[in-house]
């Protein structure tokens, strides 16, 4: 993708804009981003090559006036693209806020029922894959825990790493929609767990923030099992996505995290 091509795209989605300057942004495996700056604005375009994510750029339209995450402004399904409101900021340097969690109990509690999120048919794409096999007993013996506990169901991000939560005077906000749909918003919890390497003591402050957020109503499993069960498979799951995009700085850090939780979880009576 050109400048003078990206100058095309922006020329039909608001003819009056000059543009000041393109970057093309590196931190997207599954899509190709460019930061995009006119004299009083700043846009990402950002160009899907694994899927269409119908379900999540419908939620961000919504949760936009939320203040939850950034402006929806245009898309092109036929080529695959989208524009957005590019948010300034930093990636959070904190484990988790009120607000944030505030903001995940909306997300969870949007009135959008989809497919839920078929957990083992995910890990299940990796089935042939070495990591996998080391890890395959590993992998049954966590699913079949998670089938143990009460499914608290809800519409999730479902890749709520801390690079997709991004932080500035105005507050913290939620980027990259592309995998939102129905599951267990315990995945979305482990994920800030993973990103943020909590520990035990945080984690039950987690759950606890978690549940004072929620409705007076609203039922929840509060459970630390439940909680590690979830961390495991995020982590996995990360590992084996990495691993597929050869990118081993991650598989290498994300495995030492996965075998300390697997040590600590296995080795009690």
């Amino acid at each position: 993708m050109t400048d003078n091509e990206i100058s095309g795209i922006f020329a039909a989605f608001n003819s009056r804009l000059k543009i000041f300057s393109i970057e093309r942004l590196h931190n997207g495996l599954s899509n190709d981003n460019f930061l995009v700056r006119t004299k009083q604005h700043a846009y990402l375009l950002k160009f899907y090559r694994e899927h269409w994510p119908t379900i999540g750029l419908s939620a961000q339209a919504l949760f936009a006036k939320k203040q939850v995450c950034p402006e929806l402004l245009w898309v092109d399904e036929i080529n695959q693209f989208a524009i957005f409101e590019y948010i300034e900021g930093a990636i959070t340097n904190n484990n988790y806020t009120p607000e944030l969690i505030n903001k995940l109990v909306a997300l969870h509690h949007h009135q959008v029922v989809t497919l839920p999120m078929d957990i083992k048919q995910e890990l299940d794409h990796y089935r042939d894959t070495s990591l996998y096999q080391h890890y395959k007993i590993i992998i049954e013996q966590t699913l079949s825990q998670v089938e143990l506990f009460p499914r608290d169901s809800g519409f999730c991000h479902n890749d709520l790493v801390k690079e997709n939560i991004i932080e500035n005077p105005y507050g913290m906000f939620l980027i990259d929609f592309e995998y939102a749909k129905t599951n267990d918003v315990y995945f979305d919890l482990a994920a800030i767990v993973v990103s943020c390497e909590l520990d035990p003591v945080e984690k039950v402050g987690l759950l606890e923030t978690y549940q004072r957020s929620l409705p007076i109503q609203h039922r929840f499993t509060v459970s630390v099992r439940k909680l590690e069960c979830y961390q495991l498979i995020f982590l996995l799951l990360c590992i084996l996505w990495y691993s597929a995009r050869s990118v081993g700085d991650k598989v290498t850090v994300l495995r030492t995290q996965l075998d300390r939780l697997i040590n600590l979880r296995f080795s009690k009576p």
